[in-house]
C-alpha cells in the first residue's frame, strides 16, 4: 500500500517561495559584485599598462623602416588592400631577418 503524498499548505508554499527569493536575491548580488570586481581588475590592468607606457616609452615606439606603398606591394599583399591601404601610403616595414639558407646535402644512391 502506498502512502498518500501530503499536499503543502498555502503557507508552506509561500514560505518556500520567500526562501527561494532570498537565495536568488543573494545570488544576484553576488553576480553584481563579481561583475564589478572584473571591471575594476580590467581598469587596474589598463592603468598599469598606461603607467608602463609612460615610464618606458621606447616599448611604445613602432619598429620598422618607413616604406611608401607601390602597386606591386598591393598586388603581392592583398591583406594591405583589405586593410584599406593604397598606393602612396606610408607604412612601417618590419625588419625581419632574411631566412637562413639551409646547406645542401648530397644524398647517396
Amino acid at each position: 500500500m502506498s502512502e498518500e503524498q501530503k499536499v503543502p499548505s498555502k503557507e508552506e508554499v509561500i514560505t518556500f517561495l520567500q526562501e527561494q527569493i532570498e537565495v536568488k536575491s543573494k545570488q544576484y548580488e553576488l553576480q553584481e559584485l563579481n561583475t564589478k570586481l572584473a571591471v575594476a581588475r580590467a581598469e587596474e590592468l589598463k592603468a598599469l599598462q598606461f603607467i608602463a607606457n609612460i615610464t618606458n616609452p621606447q616599448n611604445n615606439t613602432p619598429q620598422g623602416t618607413p616604406h611608401i606603398l607601390t602597386q606591386d606591394d598591393l598586388d603581392n599583399n592583398p591583406e594591405l588592400v583589405e586593410a584599406g591601404l593604397k598606393v602612396g601610403d606610408e607604412v612601417l616595414k618590419s625588419e625581419e631577418p632574411a631566412p637562413t639558407p639551409r646547406p645542401s646535402r648530397n644524398l647517396k644512391k
